[in-house]
């Protein structure tokens, strides 16, 4: 079926506009009554078959093995301001409550070297539970994975073993300059402009101001905080020029979506993936001059939990 028109996708960010926003975070379906709405104004959208990511609820329950989902709504970002309505429309907001946890879970990897010549892309899964208040400690568990070959390069030997974990206190943070709890993200502006003064407030700096500014978005892009919030980074995003449309691409997790970018000075680029369907965030990878990934991360899932695990501080770690 040929692509929809932009009036029909239009239609489309619309209802996802104003569509209720669950409690459970991403990846999310959406409800059956948007492609009925959708049918009866005869827009044409292209349908899929296959069924959409089973979707993770708050508490990390899942739906029953078997269910029926409906056919998914899909359609085709055409600019870069096109596909960052859609994810700051995105359903998927969570909404904690004083003194519970949010818990993070998220896949990473980067560019790191072992002496001269011994380039390769480490990999890690970071989980994380923070007090939605700041009020009181929680949790890091960090894994390492197996490392990746840089590309175009052997794996260097003795390398770090995967397997290893590493399970650290996380302290509530004095000083609003450093927070990163779901209370303060609240706290900042629900406009593009006033975000994008957020953006400006990170560090970082030279030449390019620019640059540095899409690096806070990616950052701020994978936080979680309210609706409002959430929507304006990538409202803000939309104001930093120099980004194109990438397309398909693929996150550290294996997941295909939908991505923008930005070439950096250094002529790498910063790209963030959104699902195709839904639009909600996946995570963000970096390519360098030759086109080849050489890191990223792929966020999981967030959710809300009334407890953390049980750790104790660092060596190098006073107690909080």
């Amino acid at each position: 079926m040929a692509d929809v028109t932009r009036a029909e996708r239009a239609f489309v960010t619309a209802m996802r506009a104003s569509a209720p926003r669950p409690r459970s975070h991403r990846p999310l379906i959406f409800a059956a009554g948007l492609a009925t709405a959708a049918a009866a104004v005869a827009v044409a959208v292209m349908m899929t078959s296959a069924p959409t990511p089973t979707p993770r609820v708050a508490g990390g329950s899942l739906p029953a093995a078997g269910s029926s989902a409906p056919p998914a709504v899909k359609i085709r970002p055409v600019s870069v301001a096109e596909l960052l309505d859609l994810a700051a429309a995105a359903p998927g907001a969570i909404n904690p409550g004083p003194g519970q946890f949010v818990v993070t879970e998220s896949l990473m990897s980067d560019m790191a070297e072992l002496g001269e010549g011994g380039r390769f892309l480490y990999a890690m899964k970071v989980t994380t539970w923070v007090a939605s208040d700041n009020s009181k400690p929680g949790v890091s568990r960090t894994e390492q994975l197996e490392p990746r070959p840089y590309p175009g390069q052997p794996l260097p030997a003795d390398l770090p073993k995967a397997g290893s974990v590493d399970v650290r206190v996380l302290c509530p943070v004095k000083g609003d300059v450093t927070r990163r709890d779901y209370a303060y993200y609240g706290t900042l502006p629900a406009d593009a402009q006033g975000m994008l003064k957020v953006f400006a407030r990170f560090p970082g700096g030279g030449a390019d101001k620019n640059h540095y500014l899409w690096k806070a978005g990616i950052e701020l892009a994978a936080a979680p905080m309210p609706a409002a919030q959430h929507a304006a980074v990538f409202q803000a995003l939309k104001l930093i020029p120099g980004a194109t449309l990438v397309g398909d691409a693929q996150d550290t997790a294996g997941r295909t979506g939908t991505a923008v970018g930005r070439v950096g000075p250094d002529g790498w680029r910063r790209d963030l993936i959104f699902d195709p369907v839904t639009f909600a965030f996946l995570g963000s990878r970096t390519v360098n001059e030759s086109g080849a990934q050489v890191g990223g991360t792929a966020q999981l899932s967030v959710t809300v939990a009334d407890t953390a695990p049980a750790a104790q501080p660092g060596p190098k770690q006073e107690g909080c």
